[in-house]
């Protein structure tokens, strides 16, 4: 509970850093606009509907990943300009939307690389996860719990230093072993924080559709559910980007207490 409690504490933290650049969050939500543009074309361009994706033809194999990794591409490349933004602000600057994309723009081969890697290997968990029965599942998942582990530290790694994709994953891996071991207590905070609010949301929703306000239990769900997505992602990119510094730097960035983030940190045993 105390690892939790201080968890929580490093997301205000980073909460209040993120409320210094609020335009950071117009990243995400230019992001999930173009995402949405980007599938919808796919969809009507190779007319992949629900029917076809499920029947796992070997025409849908090929868009569909193009799809996949092209969505991920945009993900990550706005995800690195979030990091890009909020380190700068830790460093003493002033982000702007443009400064953030310029950042991630330096790095964009890297980035496009990297959605590749990560985009192939999320879909081969995804084939081992539908193909291979019960079993299958349990595999896929425990690959994709380490993976996920072992690239947490990726994208500010492409994005802040001039590293090649292979030393990226290698600098990855060695940042989460020499800090982090095995607990993330970061990780747990932001969920709890999101599901929260994700009830929060509901629970309005909810109330307004009883009373009889259809219509505008509709609107408010839908801007909620939009602005819940854009503020948990601007957060998690600051979140990452300050454990990140502190990890590779040794330094508590200026709005967070250092005694606070060395106790986030859980050595390896």
């Amino acid at each position: 509970m105390g690892r939790i409690g201080r968890s929580f504490q490093l997301v205000g933290q980073s909460y209040r850093i993120l409320m210094q650049d609020k335009e950071l969050m117009l990243l995400p939500l230019v992001s999930g606009a173009i995402i949405v543009v980007v599938v919808v074309s796919f969809a009507f361009g190779f007319g992949l509907d629900a029917s076809r994706i499920e029947e796992h033809g070997p025409d849908v194999y090929l868009p569909f990943f193009l799809m996949y990794i092209t969505t991920y591409a945009i993900g990550i490349f706005f995800q690195a300009a979030v990091v890009a933004g909020a380190t700068e602000r830790m460093r003493g600057g002033d982000p702007t939307v443009g400064s953030a994309l310029s950042a991630a723009g330096r790095r964009l081969v890297p980035i496009l690389m990297w959605a590749i890697v990560a985009g192939t290997v999320g879909m081969l968990i995804r084939a081992i996860h539908d193909r291979v029965g019960f079993v299958g599942k349990i595999i896929a998942g425990i690959i994709g719990a380490a993976w996920s582990l072992a690239t947490f530290f990726v994208v500010p790694v492409l994005v802040l230093e001039e590293r090649s994709i292979g030393e990226s994953f290698t600098r990855s891996v060695s940042v989460f072993k020499q800090t982090w071991g095995e607990a993330v207590a970061g990780g747990t905070s932001l969920g709890v924080a999101a599901v929260c609010a994700w009830v929060t949301l509901v629970a309005v929703v909810g109330l307004l559709a009883y009373v009889g306000t259809g219509m505008i239990a509709l609107v408010v769900f839908g801007a909620g559910a939009v602005l819940l997505m854009v503020f948990f992602s601007a957060l998690h990119g600051v979140y990452v980007a300050s454990l990140y510094r502190y990890a590779t730097d040794g330094r508590a960035p200026s709005d967070f207490d250092n005694n606070l983030l060395s106790q986030a940190f859980v050595p390896k045993r």
